[in-house]
Order: structure tokens, then sequence, then C-alpha cells
């Protein structure tokens, strides 16, 4: 087994250029030190350091296995009970590296004429290339994190946010990249976020929405569909704030960002929606009695009562519904709620105009 190590260990420290197969070859059987996950942390960040110095290397097949391998890499910079592990390659400090060069390398791309990045012209633009080259591995190598890495949200995938937004500019000339960049913002959108870690991305949203380059502006309101969808819950304190985001995008001067705002704020109305159909069937499904969990789920549906009509509709319909299942045994079911639930209830089925 150590000789295997040793082996491979010879093969990362190997500089000598090669043909395209031999230099995929070679990476592919380092990524094979997976298998020996967390046991060889000092392996880990001596490939760490040899890999980032080759995010923009010319071989694209070479490109995409050091992607993989960085990824692997960071994979068992965890935190645990007692602690984050400090062994293993610090993924937060090598974030902060990669931001700074991402934003030289695209200032280097956007000085460059607007032409097809794999225009034969452009072979004597030779650091332009290198920073396309940088630009899209890093982007691979963020989609792998959360393929591979059990805790992949931190504080550094944040940080890099807003300059996944920022190359949506850059990926315009190549459906490829652009539908893997797509993924990439659409996995972090897809994440369980922490209350803290939800706080700073959309201080993010908020920043990016300002950017004058309109392609990270639609590209961080679309982000925002995804990621309203896939934390509802643990967003509710930020509703406000992401609401005031796509109303003010709803007024952008650029018709692209419009159309994606009123896509992002119909799929808000439809999860709102959908909330109230799944009351509204927990209620219902108890035709002739009262489980403890329908009085909560009476009271929240209360709340909602006087809501825009989509939503009023469906409410209106639930407690007509309950009303004429549960009116000849009131008097046993009453006893299952409060005085104050009673009450409100009271107020919503007695109400005149409710049922005008």
């Amino acid at each position: 087994m150590h000789r295997l190590i040793e082996f491979i260990c010879l093969l990362i420290n190997n500089d000598r250029t090669s043909n395209t197969f031999n230099e995929t070859a070679r990476w592919s059987l380092i990524q094979n030190l997976r298998y020996f996950q967390w046991r060889v942390p000092s392996i880990w960040c001596t490939i760490n350091e040899h890999g980032k110095q080759l995010l923009n290397h010319p071989f694209k097949a070479v490109r995409e296995r050091i992607a993989h391998v960085l990824a692997i890499s960071f994979s068992f910079d965890v935190t645990l009970f007692n602690g984050r592990s400090t062994r293993h390659p610090d993924f937060n400090q090598f974030i902060d590296t990669i931001c700074e060069q991402l934003r030289q390398v695209i200032e280097i791309y956007e000085k460059t004429p607007r032409i097809n990045i794999f225009d034969q012209n452009l072979e004597r633009h030779d650091e332009t290339r290198k920073a396309f080259n940088f630009i899209e591995t890093v982007v691979q190598f963020h989609t792998n994190l959360f393929l591979w890495c059990e805790q992949p949200v931190k504080n550094a995938i944040i940080r890099i946010f807003p300059y996944l937004c920022e190359i949506e500019s850059i990926a315009a000339n190549d459906e490829g990249f652009k539908n893997y960049l797509a993924i990439s913002r659409h996995n972090l959108g897809m994440a369980y976020l922490h209350a803290n870690f939800l706080e700073a991305l959309i201080q993010q949203l908020e920043q990016v929405c300002t950017s004058p380059k309109w392609n990270a502006r639609r590209a961080a309101i679309q982000f925002a569909q995804s990621m309203i969808f896939w934390n509802l819950f643990n967003a509710r304190p930020y509703a406000q704030r992401l609401h005031a985001l796509v109303l003010k995008c709803l007024f952008d001067e650029q018709l692209e960002i419009r159309l994606v705002a009123s896509m992002t704020l119909s799929v808000i109305i439809v999860i709102m929606t959908v909330g109230v159909l799944g009351l509204c069937a927990i209620v219902i499904a108890s035709p002739y009695s009262i489980p403890t969990y329908v009085p909560d789920a009476l009271m929240l549906l209360c709340e909602h009562s006087h809501d825009p009509n989509i939503i009023q509709k469906s409410i209106k319909l639930c407690f007509s519904e309950f009303r004429r299942t549960h009116h000849d045994s009131w008097h046993e079911h009453r006893e299952k709620f409060t005085e104050d639930q009673l009450g409100i209830l009271a107020d919503v089925l007695i109400s005149h105009t409710y049922y005008a």
C-alpha cells in the first residue's frame, strides 16, 4: 500500500509536459487517492498546491480531471463536533485566492474584442485564452464540490457567488459552458442554507442586482428562484427582502431581467399556494374527526383567509367542506380546540362576507 502511495506521489510531482492522453491518465490515477479518503492529509495538501497552479492548463480534458481532484481534496475539510479539521487543505483560504485571480482574469478577458473564444484568430491572444481556461476550470471545480463534499456550503462559497454571476456574459458564446455555469449556481440554491449563510447570500444577491452588467443581474434573479424553492422554510425571516429584490428587478431597464423577475415572482406565488393547498388537504383528510394536528392547521389557514384571491378561494372551499362534515357532531369536536382557537374559527366561519 505504501509503495502505491509513493508511486502516486511521484506522479503528482512530475512536472514534465506530455500529450493530452498521458496528462489525463496521470491525473486520473491521482484521482484514485480518493479511496484513501482522510488518511493521507499531507498528500492532499500537496495535490492542492500543485493543482491550483494548473487551472489554466491548455488541455481541456486535463483541466476537467484537475477540477475533480481539487474538489475531492476539499471534501475532508469538515466541521466536526469537536471543531474543524486542520490537517487538510483550507477551503476558505483557497477560495479567497481564487476570487482574487478571478477578478484579474475577468478584467483581462473583457479587455479583448468580443469574438468567439474558439476563433482561430484568438490564438495570438494567449493571455485571454488562459483567462478563459481558468474561468472554465473554476466553474467545473465549483460544480464538483457539491458532488464530492459532505459540507460544500461554507463562507467562501458565498464569497465566490458574485463572480459566478459576473462571468455570465463571458459564457454567452459557449452554450455548453453556459449550461455548466447555470448548474453550478443551481447547486448552491439547492443546498440547505443555514441562517448565517442565507444572510450573507442575500446580501450578495442585493449587491449583484446593482451591477452595471445586465447578464449578472439576470443570473442573480434566476438563482433566487431555486434558492427560494429549496430553502422556503428557513428563508422566511428574509421574505420581505427577497420580495423587495424581485419587485426592484421587475422595474429594471433591461427587458430580459424584467421577464426573469416576473417568472421568479410567479414561483413565489405558486409556492405560497402549494402551502395553503397542503394545509387544506390536511384538514379535509379527516372529514368526521379532529386529530390533534387539525386545530393548528385551521389556525394557519385562518391567518391567510384574506390573502389574494387564488389563496382565499382555496381556503373558502376548505372551510365550507369542514363546516359541512363536522356540523352534526360539533358539540364533541369543539372540545379539541382552545377558547382562543374557537373564537378565531367562529370569526371566519360566521363572517357574513366570507361566504358571500
